[in-house]
């Protein structure tokens, strides 16, 4: 895995306070996968393996739609509701609660993770960095997140080309979830706005996922601004 590091923007009275950043990530696609675990020596077919693939995913999807969890050594889901309740005695009402899912990396992915070896780079001047976060519900910026509002990013090599694999994302700091802006307003290499999705109160940050216009490797650019939802 690649990595730089970027000056932390969090800690301006301390200008050597740098964060480590993952680049050139590369995504791996269901096709890929498919591909690889049938592969030379594997006794598995392709349409074998595609069964049991959507098999394995649509029954814990099932679990899911049942108000389960499920847990595994590969990963866990865990289901929480976010919203305000008025009183012992108020009730889930769908206007005003939502159930949301988390799903966390169990002991075989969290060991994989330790294998990984990092390898420093140069910063990219064309990896897209998030300057500023402005969200116009509250009149605020680098601040706060209101939900359903307008959020306003400016930077560098913000530009969306491909909006199934890219994008921007908000990340849960306490449990990892992310959640996709799924409607961009405007989409320009220094300015991105767009609608803020619906996110259970808590703290997060902003990752950009780009290409450049014609490229093909995936670009993360993280934010470390601090951003809460009531």
């Amino acid at each position: 895995m690649d990595y730089t590091s970027f000056e932390n923007k969090l800690t301006q009275d301390n200008p050597d306070d740098y964060v480590g950043k993952p680049v050139n990530m590369v995504t791996k696609t269901r096709d890929e996968l498919i591909a690889d675990m049938t592969g030379p020596g594997s006794i598995l077919t392709d349409t074998e393996s595609e069964t049991v693939t959507k098999k394995y995913w649509k029954t814990i999807i099932d679990y899911t739609a049942a108000g389960n969890t499920y847990r595994d050594d590969y990963m866990s889901t865990r289901l929480d509701i976010s919203g305000v309740f008025d009183g012992p005695d108020d009730r889930f009402d769908p206007e005003r609660h939502t159930i949301t899912i988390s799903i966390v990396p169990g002991p075989a992915l969290k060991e994989a993770v330790k294998q990984i070896k990092p390898r420093f780079v140069k910063p990219d001047p064309e990896q897209p960095e998030i300057k500023s976060i402005y969200d116009w519900g509250s009149d605020s910026a680098n601040s706060k997140l209101s939900v359903g509002g307008t959020l306003e990013l400016e930077g560098y090599a913000l530009k969306v080309y491909d909006q199934q694999e890219q994008g921007v994302f908000f990340i849960n700091k306490n449990s990892g979830e992310e959640t996709k802006a799924t409607r961009l307003r405007t989409n320009e290499p220094k300015k991105i706005t767009l609608s803020i999705p619906q996110l259970a109160a808590g703290q997060y940050r902003l990752e950009i996922r780009n290409t450049t216009r014609n490229g093909k490797t995936l670009r993360i650019g993280m934010s470390t601004i601090e951003l809460i939802v009531d």
